[in-house]
C-alpha cells in the first residue's frame, strides 16, 4: 500500500549535475570565443552554474520535486518552505528528511484540482492554466500551524494519478482522522 500511496519525485543529485554542466558549457563556450582569456571563460562558468543552481532551481523545485506519501503514522513529505531549505535540497539531496504530519494532527483536508483553484494574479481572477492531457490535483492540509499544499499529479512510479488513486487517498485519510 505504501507504493500507491506515494506522489511526484524524490529530489535528486539531476538540478545539481544539469547545473554543474551548464557551467562547463558557458565556460567552454566563452573559452573558446576569448582563447586568450580563459579566466574570462571561467568566471562565466561560475557565475552560470551559481545562477542556475542559487536562483531558477529553488523557484521551480517544489513542482518538480515534490514527493510525498501517505504512511502508517501520517503523511510524510519534503518542506521546502524556505529558499535556503531549497538550496540544501539541491546540494545536499541525501540529507533532506521527512517531514510528518501525524494524522491526529489533521484538523481538515481537502482534493482541490486545478479548475477550482481561484487564479488572484488577475483582477478578474479565473482558474489556473491546466494541462490538456490530465488534471492536475493538489492535497491541501490545514493544521493548526500551517497550510500544506500537495501536487498529486503523477504517482512516485511516474505514471499520471486517476480519479481511483485520489480517491483511495481520500478514504485512506478519512480511516485514519
Amino acid at each position: 500500500m505504501e507504493k500507491e500511496l506515494s506522489f511526484e519525485r524524490k529530489i535528486s543529485f539531476k538540478p545539481l549535475l544539469i547545473s554543474i554542466f551548464l557551467g562547463i558549457m558557458v565556460a567552454t563556450i566563452i573559452c573558446s570565443l576569448f582563447p586568450k582569456y580563459p579566466l574570462i571563460g571561467i568566471i562565466f562558468g561560475v557565475i552560470a552554474f551559481g545562477l542556475e543552481s542559487t536562483l531558477i532551481y529553488p523557484r521551480y523545485l517544489p513542482i518538480y520535486y515534490g514527493y510525498w506519501k501517505i504512511g502508517t503514522k501520517g503523511i510524510y513529505y519534503y518542506d521546502y518552505g524556505s529558499w535556503s531549505k531549497k538550496i540544501q535540497a539541491i546540494f545536499l539531496p541525501r540529507q533532506n528528511k521527512f517531514c510528518i504530519i501525524p494524522f491526529s494532527d489533521i484538523k481538515r483536508f481537502s482534493i482541490v484540482d486545478g479548475k477550482s483553484i481561484m487564479n488572484t494574479q488577475y483582477p478578474l481572477g479565473g482558474s489556473l492554466n491546466t494541462p490538456l492531457a490530465r488534471k492536475i490535483n493538489c492535497l491541501v492540509i490545514d493544521t493548526d500551524q500551517q497550510t500544506i499544499r500537495l501536487n498529486c499529479a503523477w504517482k512516485s512510479s511516474g505514471i499520471p494519478t486517476t480519479q481511483t488513486d485520489i480517491k483511495n487517498v481520500v478514504s485512506y485519510i478519512n480511516s485514519r482522522i
